[in-house]
């Protein structure tokens, strides 16, 4: 009876709906407006032509181009500037050497010789005499030299020739007892330096000054009474030198100097040399 009466009203609702739907789209019809029709105005044949405006361009954004930085200076640039003859370095030099030398105070030895048998070992009066007491020396000097913060190191030989005639030196001496004729027949010396100083450059010349110390060999040969007879001494020397150095090139240069002794042999030193300059 229930299932009769739920199927009943599923129906009449159905029925209802279906009755209502046509009457509602009828009614929707009538009730929408007339579409207006077309107006008489035309279109402007400028607006119609007229192209859609162009958007302006894009401005691409510079960017200023940096300058070229110069280039760095060269390194002979910043040698030049500060100066050829400025900074630590090492140098060579080679010049020549003039001077005089006084050997009265220094001590010679017998080595060998014919005159050995005559009393020549004992000989030492023409040693206080000439040429040994004033000597002219012309010669080589060679110098090997580190700079470093305005301080000198040098190391260096020279190589004097005493200048004499041998008619100066002849003379008679007692040996042993005998008046005997003694000629010096030669006269030599050899000398190792050793250097300790300061200097001060500005632009292409420095000036400098030294203090050296020396080991001297000095070699004689006598004739006594026409027997030769050999001697030999070492000593040491001071001596002060002071002086100028100009820059030809960054590399090479010349030099004069100065020089008087203090202890030793020396009495006076001059020279003129060249040199290399190392950096």
């Amino acid at each position: 009876m229930c299932r009769s009466s739920t199927f009943a009203l599923s129906f009449a609702a159905f029925a209802l709906v279906g009755l209502a739907a046509p009457a509602l789209a009828h009614a929707q019809t009538e009730s929408a407006p007339d579409p207006l029709p077309p107006g008489d105005k035309k279109a402007d044949p400028m607006e119609v032509a007229a192209p859609p405006p162009t958007p302006p361009p894009q401005q691409t954004l510079q960017v200023p181009e940096q300058p070229t930085p110069p280039p760095p200076p060269s390194s002979e640039e910043d040698e030049e500037s500060d100066g050829w003859a400025n900074g630590d370095h090492f140098e060579f030099t080679m010049g020549f050497l003039a001077g005089q030398r006084s050997y009265s105070k220094t001590s010679f030895k017998f080595e060998e010789g014919a005159a050995e048998g005559i009393g020549g070992g004992g000989l030492v009066d023409p040693f206080v005499k000439a040429p040994f007491d004033v000597a002219t020396v012309l010669g080589l000097r060679y110098d090997l030299r580190l700079v470093m913060s305005h301080i000198r190191m040098t190391v260096g030989f020279d190589v004097p020739f005493p200048t004499y005639k041998v008619s100066d030196s002849k003379a008679f001496y007692n040996v042993s007892g005998t008046q005997r004729e003694v000629t010096v027949q030669s006269l030599s010396a050899k000398e190792l330096r050793f250097g300790i100083g300061a200097e001060y450059a500005w632009t292409k010349v420095a000036i400098f000054a030294d203090l050296l110390g020396g080991v001297h060999w000095v070699d004689t040969e006598l004739a006594i009474d026409g027997y030769s007879a050999d001697y030999g001494a070492v000593s040491f020397a001071f001596s002060g030198r002071a002086g100028a150095r100009a820059h030809v090139r960054k590399w090479f240069f010349a030099s004069v100097t100065g020089e008087v002794g203090i202890i030793g042999d020396i009495r006076w030193n001059t020279e003129l040399s060249v040199g290399f300059f190392f950096k």
